[in-house]
């Protein structure tokens, strides 16, 4: 049987991303349709925008995180990279007025330096060790990280809710064009340039003497892949806070569809980032419109079996 083209699959994919943000466009809190301009142009397009956008930044930060650490269960939510942007945002909050809102860049410059310092902790805690010791240190990070904000949130009145919802994952209900244009424009950057990584990954997938051998810059690649996966994640984080799960299915679905070259991994993952991540929060907000789920919390419980049963397919 004749194999499909890859790059026939991403754009099958890419389509199906677009008809999902046309029908999440058309889907409102109380029926179906466009509804007036306003709501049109001010609610729904800038929250699917959003969720498309950090969905595809999820997917290829997953990825590429996966093909750096050459483990499978790495994800910017369980290594700790979305409790460090989240910390960054809430000290800057923290120490800071109204005129945060006011300058697009603060924000998504906190949560970079924040998930930024957590990766590099994580690479020199635990980097070179085992799977288990990966996974370890991230989530203690990942709750240092989580102490840290609970802390700051506690002691400052007025940023208690933002940084409740942001933990929550719960930030897409806020989204205006203003507000997200900075992280989507971060989002995308992270991602093509993450992408323009897959090559030196397929070589650092064979061990690190051997992708010397082929001529990858090892170190370089390492550190540029930690700043673009920090990067991707912060800006995630800024547009709809902390959510995890997105960064470690996408990989392992594209994976499955094309096999593990990076150079149609990466794509592939990002678009179905973004496909998860909009179809949970467009669930979430139009199944319950009188109470909506957050979209971290609908993305666990759409992905959490269809996780559970790759695992166990790999294992048989």
């Amino acid at each position: 049987m004749k194999r499909i083209h890859p790059w026939l699959v991403i754009g099958i994919l890419f389509i199906g991303l677009s008809l999902c943000a046309l029908g999440a466009l058309a889907l409102g809190s109380s029926a179906m349709g466009w509804g007036n301009e306003n709501e049109l142009l001010f609610l729904r397009f800038p929250r699917v925008l959003a969720a498309v956008v950090a969905g595809i930044a999820l997917g290829v930060g997953g990825a590429s995180q996966q093909g750096l650490f050459r483990n499978p269960l790495a994800d910017p939510g369980l290594t700790g990279v979305f409790g460090g942007a989240l910390l960054g945002i809430a000290v800057l909050l923290s120490n800071t007025d109204t005129i945060v809102w006011e300058n697009p860049w603060l924000i998504p410059s906190a949560a970079f330096t924040g998930a930024l310092l957590l990766s590099f902790l994580l690479v020199i805690i635990g980097g070179k060790g085992s799977t288990a010791r990966l996974l370890l240190t991230g989530l203690g990070l990942n709750a240092f990280a989580a102490a840290g904000t609970l802390i700051l949130a506690a002691r400052n009145s007025q940023t208690r809710d933002v940084l409740a919802s942001g933990m929550a994952g719960d930030w897409l209900g806020t989204a205006t064009l203003p507000l997200i244009a900075v992280p989507v424009i971060l989002c995308l950057t992270a991602s093509v340039f993450l992408c323009l990584q897959s090559r030196d990954l397929d070589r650092l997938s064979l061990g690190e003497d051997v992708a010397l051998t082929l001529g990858c810059p090892v170190q370089q690649v390492r550190r540029r892949s930690i700043l673009f996966t920090a990067l991707a994640a912060a800006a995630a984080t800024c547009l709809v806070g902390q959510i995890a799960f997105i960064g470690l299915l996408a990989p392992h679905l594209a994976r499955a569809i094309l096999g593990p070259r990076h150079a149609t991994v990466l794509p592939l993952a990002g678009l179905l980032g973004g496909i998860l991540l909009l179809t949970a929060d467009t669930l979430g907000r139009t199944l319950w419109p009188q109470t909506p789920l957050s979209a971290a919390a609908m993305t666990a419980l759409l992905g959490a079996p269809v996780f559970v049963w790759i695992a166990s397919r790999q294992h048989e």
